[in-house]
């Protein structure tokens, strides 16, 4: 009782108040609604003035923040409000002297006028306190996911660049809409007077000139013809002189010279004339040889704008006429990998089907490899026919060039290829046929590289090792293949079918016909493999069996493949020797990796294997019977790493003499398996043979010392290309250390990868006398795979050639690279960069909080990916100076919400490279 004898008068005057302003509320209606219009004014002109300053912000460079959008938004949404409630109270106004008043409606728009103008007060308050904009880096190359918009604006913004970029090069694979974006910035600076530029778009295609380029230019501005070359020169020359002018060139296949052409040098600037030059093409070749000074790659559609594509050229009607229907599209998208020109003419095809069979028929022909039987009557040019321009265009100086392309179809659909197994497969072939094994490489490499430029292949898993086919590239690979269609079983590519136990049949039959010359049926170990022999085949030359779940040899009936050139039976299940293989005279390339044999003794009837180039027994424990080997006398490169035993190591001094006598031999892998550090001695005094590839593994010491006790002989300096470290449980330190006179000579010059797997107490790599950068000036990889103690890699610094640094299950480690360890080593530390290093990839490493200190920069970096290290919250670069190359920043999108910048920069920058991890 006493509670509320004291609490109740001094309610009262609370109830009182609040009582009598809701009385009042239909009373003072016009005051309320006039105070609101006052407030909107106000509110009005203060956005005026926010979108100048944007507006200014913008031609330097400039950009409106998040919140200052956000306060804009809220303005709008506001000024709607506002404007309804005074349309409603000029209504009621209207009618207020009826003899009943709607004080009920009075009263809520009074009521609602003064709660919109409390929030008008407090908008015209808030944008004092926020920061209205921000100035942008420079610009940066978008990843390749930007959508066609962002090409478009970024051509725009190129061309409004009255200093920079003057010439413009579009690139990307044929059909990807290269002619469509060309156009749309011929519309967009046709009719925007802000530009105040002629605008002459030709088209170049294949077989163009220079003259004919001078022809489509003075027909398109109406000048008089000539029939010299030079006086077309003069005349177009004189034209654009004093004028500014675009010049949009479709379709480029080779260097066409401008100044012949009478086009003023667009990187001259001359006085307040623009001169610009766009171009597209399909290689980056192209843009190199025309001098470009900004590529922008137009890429393949996402997911959601493939399908939109789709349902335009198909139409909703169609594809809503039957649900099986839709299910249907949806597997033919998938198929076409958002090709915009595969899209828009299988979609033209598919637009009055409305039997779900028809659709079914679609989807199988697609999974075929036989899109062109898709299209539509009165096609002119099937999908197949214009993509294979790239393929026709293809410099075939090394002759083999093409067929090279081909073969990449024989890995499965989105497969990511090594660039090792491609090359083996070229050299294995014949299609690569250098005197020396290390110039067969590196034309491998060079051929990768022109593939790759023409857009016939792309980025692998973009660690830098693999590549891969477009789906669609795939399909016309295979129909060139095939005689374009004609002979469907000349390559059979039955790839990946079934890859997971869930999708096993009973039996996985494949027929082999008499005219069959290429059998890939690789990655099927999720079913039971079942070939067919229709006759003995006299043309097989090339067989893939790798990573099945073959068990028995005997099915594979290798006699009747007499003519078999290349065989890949690796990562299968087999217990016995085929000794089938003994018979296939012509055979020169083996691959028996990764099978577990039960007899590790070769036969001796492989001797009869005279033309075997190349013999890769990885991870098979096989070794040699004496005197086998001297009998492959063509044989040059030769793989036996295995890390589970040893004899292969102790009879390494037969190895090498018989190897001595092969007159071609160039590459040997080999393993030291429970080594020691006397082991390493003498291992190394006995070389004289090419090693390329070296595994070591099982080491007892807790010091793991190279350069001064081994390495120092020249066979292993000078051919070593990759060192495999692993399994070394008891090593603490792995020291590269070089003692005496000669400390400078120690450098290996040729390795290319070091990896260092399970060293579960590894805590350092140490150096004393060598500098890495003198020792490693090649490394291009490196990766450290479940080294849990390691605390530190801040050597790796400067290293001139690393593209791809890898670290896994490194739990210790809480900062990649670390200035004041470099500064004790003497390192400059204005100087600390990695010119060279494209990716990083970070997996579980649950210590890591940095990767480096903001000094040291990354100006290659393009991939950054990082999975389960929960503790990594910064980024190694700054907003204000990003990697001009960053394509992609892939994560949990958990993970990608902690990252804070250093100084509170904003990470909105770095925005459009992350993509989310799903798995």
């Amino acid at each position: 009782m006493e509670f509320l004898s004291s609490t109740v008068p001094s309610v009262i005057p609370l109830v009182a108040n609040t009582i009598f302003k809701h009385v009042a509320y239909p009373f003072t209606a016009g005051d309320n609604t006039k105070a609101l219009e006052l407030a909107i004014r106000d509110l009005q002109a203060l956005k005026e003035d926010v979108n100048a300053t944007i507006k200014n912000a913008e031609q330097e460079n400039g950009a409106p923040t998040n919140q200052a959008k956000e306060w804009l938004l809220q303005v709008e949404t506001i000024e709607r409000e506002a404007e309804v409630i005074q349309q409603k109270y000029q209504q009621l106004c209207r009618c207020i002297w009826n003899i009943s008043p709607n004080f009920c409606a009075i009263y809520k728009v009074s009521r609602r006028a003064t709660k919109i103008n409390i929030v008008v007060k407090s908008l015209c308050e808030k944008i004092k306190t926020i920061d209205v904009v921000t100035h942008l880096p420079p610009p940066v190359e978008m990843p390749a996911s930007s959508s066609k918009t962002t090409n478009l604006e970024s051509a725009l913004h190129s061309i409004k660049d009255d200093v920079h970029n003057n010439i413009i090069g579009i690139w990307g694979m044929g059909g990807v809409g290269k002619t469509h974006l060309l156009e749309q910035i011929n519309n967009a600076v046709s009719q925007d007077l802000a530009f105040e530029v002629i605008v002459v778009f030709v088209t170049c295609s294949k077989e163009c000139s220079e003259e004919k380029v001078q022809n489509k230019i003075i027909e398109k501005l109406g000048l008089s013809m000539s029939d010299s070359i030079e006086q077309k020169q003069s005349m177009i020359y004189n034209f654009f002189r004093k004028r500014s002018f675009v010049l949009l060139l479709d379709d480029l296949w080779s260097r066409v010279d401008l100044k012949i052409v009478g086009i003023p040098n667009p990187m001259e600037a001359v006085g307040t004339y623009k001169r610009k030059v766009v171009l597209t093409t399909r290689s980056t070749e192209v843009c190199g040889q025309m001098e470009v000074r900004e590529k922008i790659r137009v890429d393949v559609l996402n997911w959601d704008d493939a399908w939109c594509l789709f349902n335009e050229k198909v139409t909703e009607e169609t594809i809503d006429s039957d649900p099986l229907i839709e299910k249907c599209a949806i597997d033919v998208v998938k198929e076409l990998g958002g090709l915009p020109l595969a899209l828009i003419t299988i979609g033209r095809a598919m637009y009055d089907k409305t039997d779900h069979r028809e659709w079914e028929h679609a989807v199988k022909l697609l999974k075929l490899a036989r899109l062109n039987d898709l299209e539509f009557s009165g096609s002119n040019q099937s999908v197949f026919h214009t993509l294979k321009f790239s393929y026709d265009n293809l410099k075939n100086d090394d002759n083999n060039l093409r067929q090279c392309f081909l073969h990449c179809s024989l890995w499965p659909e989105d497969y990511c290829i090594s660039k090792d197994e491609l090359i083996h497969l070229w050299i294995g072939l014949g299609l690569i046929d250098e005197p020396k094994i290390q110039e067969a490489y590196d034309t491998g490499h060079r051929y990768i590289g022109r593939l790759q430029a023409v857009c016939l292949l792309e980025v692998g898993d973009t660690y830098g090792n693999t590549v891969k086919m477009h789906d669609v590239i795939r399909d016309m690979a295979l129909w060139i293949s095939n005689d374009q269609g004609k002979n469907i079983n000349k390559w059979i590519v039955q790839a990946g079918i079934y890859e997971t136990q869930q999708q096993q049949p009973q039996n996985f039959e494949i027929e082999v016909s008499g005219y069959t010359e290429k059998l890939s049926i690789m990655r099927n170990y999720g079913c039971t493999l079942s070939i067919s022999i229709t006759c003995v085949s006299a043309t097989l030359s090339t067989l893939l069996l790798n990573n099945n779940s073959i068990e028995d040899p005997k099915i594979l009936q290798l006699e009747l493949f007499s003519k078999l050139t290349f065989l890949d039976l690796s990562s299968n299940s087999l217990e016995a020797f085929p000794v089938e293989i003994c018979k296939l005279v012509h055979l020169q390339f083996l691959n028996l990796s990764e099978n577990s044999f039960l007899k590790t003794l070769l036969p001796e009837e492989l001797g009869a294997l005279a033309n075997l180039k190349i013999l890769l027994l990885f991870h098979t424990n096989l070794t040699f019977p004496n005197k086998v080997l001297p009998k492959l006398k063509a044989l040059r490169v030769l793989d036996l790493r295995q890390f589970s035993m040893a004899e292969n190591f102790h009879n390494f001094s037969v190895l090498q003499e018989e190897l001595q006598c092969l007159p071609n031999f160039e590459a040997l892998g080999f393993s030291i398996p429970n080594s020691s550090t006397i082991d390493f001695h003498e291992f190394s005094q006995k070389v004289r043979v090419p090693i390329k590839w070296l595994g070591v593994s099982r080491c007892t010491e807790s010091c793991l010392i190279f350069l001064s006790c081994f390495l120092q002989n020249s066979y292993l300096q000078n051919n070593l290309l990759s060192i495999e470290i692993r399994r070394m449980i008891d090593v603490e330190y792995v020291k590269f250390e070089r003692t005496g006179e000669n400390q400078n000579d120690c450098h290996l010059g040729r390795l290319e990868t070091l990896h260092f797997y399970r060293m579960d107490n590894m805590k350092e790599v140490l150096w004393k006398g060598p500098e890495p950068k003198d020792v490693f000036p090649r490394l291009q990889s490196l990766m450290f795979l479940n080294c849990y103690q390691l605390t530190s890699i801040s050597w790796i610094v400067n290293l001139p050639c690393i593209r791809t640094l890898e670290l896994h299950s490194c739990t210790s480690i809480k900062q990649l690279i670390r200035t004041d360890e470099l500064k004790i080593s003497g390192v400059e530390v204005s100087q600390l960069s990695f010119p060279s290093l494209k990716t990083i990839v970070l997996e579980e490493n649950s210590g890591l909080e940095r990767i480096s200190d903001s000094i040291i920069t990354f100006p290659a970096m393009e991939f950054l990916y990082v999975f389960k290290c929960g503790n990594l919250k910064v980024l190694p670069f700054k907003p204000s100076n990003p990697p001009r190359r960053l394509k992609l920043i892939q994560g949990f999108e958990e993970w990608w919400n902690t990252i804070e910048m250093e100084d509170g920069d904003d990470k909105s920058v770095f925005q459009p490279f992350f993509k989310k991890w799903d798995f």
